[in-house]
């Protein structure tokens, strides 16, 4: 608070003026002088803002008159100005420099935060978008390479039924038929024959992958399924065939293992590994069925002519993929996709792992 006269001079002061020196105060003075003329209030700033000051016409303290005297008999002028205009102006001053420091500080970090969330906000819903959006993709693309594999394996059946059925029209415009020419006929209709019975095969995986794929098998109640004893009558069930392929099978059943699932699709299961073993084995295949904790492990570990690779591992539950580039080899490549969704549906797990010239499929149910 500062008393000032008319002159704007500054006449008394009071209150926590440290934030003011004296060239301040008398800008302060001198601005509030020229701009209240008339008014009896004025609120006005200095120094871009920072500070504020109320200035008030007023009338002079009680013992200003006492002052003044006291003032003029130490020498003071009875003609000066201070005595002889009682006319004062009080100025109440305050200072908003820390405080408009501290708003600019806060509006950088606002901004700086702004811009920062933004970004963030940005990359996650980038990040969630595509993660979002990745199963459709996938499912677009698995569909493509379906709709390819399915055609190229049909390709190959279908051909060959439409050349026989053209060879058979040759040999049936004949009037006269010889012993080469019912020979032909016969190759011919073995040949459409068994091209029928692998399409037969191929559209029966095909529409058993497509059930187990959609769930529809799971609507069935699982029953009591007895594993060691269906186990155990598929390895015996296979045993001659590994012998006549001059190959062995070796099979470890723990005894009364039971689980609850389709008893169907568990012999299924079996079947595929089993199946899968005595094709690409080389010598000697090995199964064993025991319990671990509260979980049941089928295992079935076969040698193999090369190990495999890790885009074997990763690939060989994908349909129409087989480890052999040339698919010379019979099947069509659904046995393991099929498995795996067997396994899928008795909310178990498969897993495969290669090493040592050896590949072996382990089956949990948990």
């Amino acid at each position: 608070m500062m008393l000032v006269n008319s002159d704007s001079e500054v006449i008394d002061s009071k209150g926590p003026d440290f934030f003011l020196d004296a060239d301040t105060k008398s800008k302060i003075a001198k601005d509030a002088i020229s701009k209240i003329n008339e008014d009896e209030k004025l609120f006005s700033s200095i120094n871009g803002g920072k500070l504020f000051y109320l200035c008030k016409k007023d009338t002079p303290p009680d013992n200003f008159e006492d002052d003044a005297n006291y003032s003029n008999d130490k020498g003071g002028n009875p003609g000066d100005s201070n005595f002889t205009d009682h006319t004062i102006y009080r100025i109440a001053v305050t200072d908003f420099s820390n405080e408009i420091k501290s708003l600019q500080r806060l509006s950088v970090l606002l901004t700086a935060l702004f811009f920062i969330l933004s970004a963030l906000i940005i990359l996650f819903s980038r990040y969630f978008v595509k993660k979002t959006i990745r199963p459709v993709s996938d499912a677009i693309i698995s569909q493509r390479q379906f709709i390819s594999d399915a055609s190229h394996e049909l390709k190959t059946p279908l051909t060959v039924i439409i050349n026989n059925i053209g060879n058979l029209k040759k040999l049936l415009s004949k009037e006269h038929f010889d012993t080469q020419s019912i020979d032909l006929i016969r190759k011919n209709i073995y040949g459409i024959d068994e091209m029928s019975t692998r399409m037969k095969h191929l559209t029966e995986d095909l529409l058993n992958l497509g059930r187990l794929e959609n769930w529809q098998d799971r609507k069935e109640q699982m029953q009591p399924v007895e594993l060691s004893k269906l186990t155990d009558n598929e390895c015996m069930y296979f045993e001659p065939l590994f012998f006549e392929d001059s190959k062995s099978l070796d099979y470890n059943i723990a005894d009364n293992i039971s689980i609850l699932g389709d008893t169907k699709k568990m012999k299924d299961l079996i079947s595929i590994l089993l199946e899968n073993a005595l094709k690409y084995s080389v010598s000697h295949t090995n199964l064993t069925l025991y319990k671990q904790k509260n979980n049941v492990i089928l295992s079935v570990e076969n040698d193999i002519s090369k190990e495999l690779s890790k885009e074997d591992t990763q690939n060989i539950f994908k349909r129409f993929y087989r480890l052999d580039e040339s698919h010379s080899s019979a099947g069509y490549g659904l046995g393991l996709p099929i498995a795996k969704e067997i396994v899928a549906m008795h909310k178990g797990e498969i897993k495969v792992k290669s090493e040592n010239k050896k590949i072996c499929f382990n089956v949990y149910f948990h």
